[in-house]
């Protein structure tokens, strides 16, 4: 899949290992948090997990965006219920955006124990004018979100714009953190060329295969990170990836700096400590609402 446009090449700024953690014997995510989040902004870490069995009890979020996309090819689905009343099945295949703002409690379980949920948790910052706005959750369907497919990859929108494709979350005028979210699935020695804004910060999850990028090489589980948007950039930029003989599936992340401070606490994200202890008290009141477990563990 390559472009026609001449554009100047978006450099590559490190390849990260993404850690292992475990949850308990079964339960486990690949993380991908960087020490140096402006190089990441407003992104503010990914978990790629596999959890085939009811693990996360009710628990708040403030300040910030808890994403779920789940993998096309996941053996199983995720049920997320809410404080705000939301009670859904995420199959494999779709977004799911907990929009936190001022606050929310969810649960999350897996759709069919014994089968896992394998995918990815996504944190989004907010800015500061809306940390404190009504909490609020998108949806995309596996399906519904556009899809191209050329020259031996296939790419999924499952948020933002891709090449002229728009995800169907880009409409809602509520979604307050537009970011680019491109699940990417390559074949052997397939190239994909990545138009992303200068202005952006961008990053690459490597989930399967090899991919390189220039003189820099990746192997899952690793990540890409591109050097940082600068204030005033201008135009596009690519970034040509090459997956190697066993091809590869990524995911690909831009999106706009905030350019704010980050003061990241447990489950909420705030602009200082103030912010964090502003939140923790609102859920030890119960302003984010009362959600009861529906496992115990």
């Amino acid at each position: 899949m390559c472009g026609a446009e001449l554009m100047a090449r978006r450099a590559v700024h490190s390849v990260v290992d993404m850690p292992l953690h475990r949850f308990d014997d079964k339960t486990w995510a690949h993380m991908f948090h960087p020490e140096h989040l402006g190089l990441v902004d407003p992104f503010i870490g990914v978990d790629a997990f596999h959890m085939p069995q009811n693990f996360f009890l009710p628990h708040p979020h403030g300040g910030m965006s808890a994403v779920t996309l789940l993998h096309d090819d996941s053996p199983g689905g995720v049920v997320n219920r809410d404080s705000l009343g939301d009670h859904s099945v995420i199959a494999p295949g779709d977004l799911h955006w907990t929009q936190a703002g001022r606050g929310i409690v969810h649960e999350e379980a897996p759709s069919q124990p014994g089968q896992p949920a394998v995918g990815l948790q996504i944190f989004v910052n907010m800015a500061r004018a809306h940390k404190q706005s009504p909490a609020g959750v998108f949806k995309v369907a596996g399906p519904n979100m556009p899809v191209l497919e050329q020259d031996g990859v296939r790419v999924k929108v499952a948020a933002g714009r891709f090449r002229g494709l728009a995800s169907p979350i880009n409409g809602n005028p509520a979604w307050v953190t537009p970011v680019d979210l491109l699940d990417v699935q390559m074949q052997a020695d397939a190239t994909f060329e990545w138009p992303i804004e200068h202005a952006k910060n961008g990053f690459v999850l490597v989930l399967a295969g090899t991919l390189k990028s220039a003189e820099h090489a990746t192997t899952a589980p690793q990540a890409l990170v591109l050097s940082p948007a600068q204030r005033g950039d201008a135009g596009q930029g690519m970034v040509t990836l090459e997956a190697g003989d066993q091809g590869a599936h990524a995911v690909c992340f831009s999106g706009l700096p905030l350019r704010e401070p980050v003061v990241p606490y447990g489950p909420f994200v705030g602009n200082s400590r103030e912010d964090i202890a502003a939140y923790a008290r609102a859920f030890q009141s119960g302003a984010m609402g009362e959600l009861s477990a529906s496992f115990a563990r």
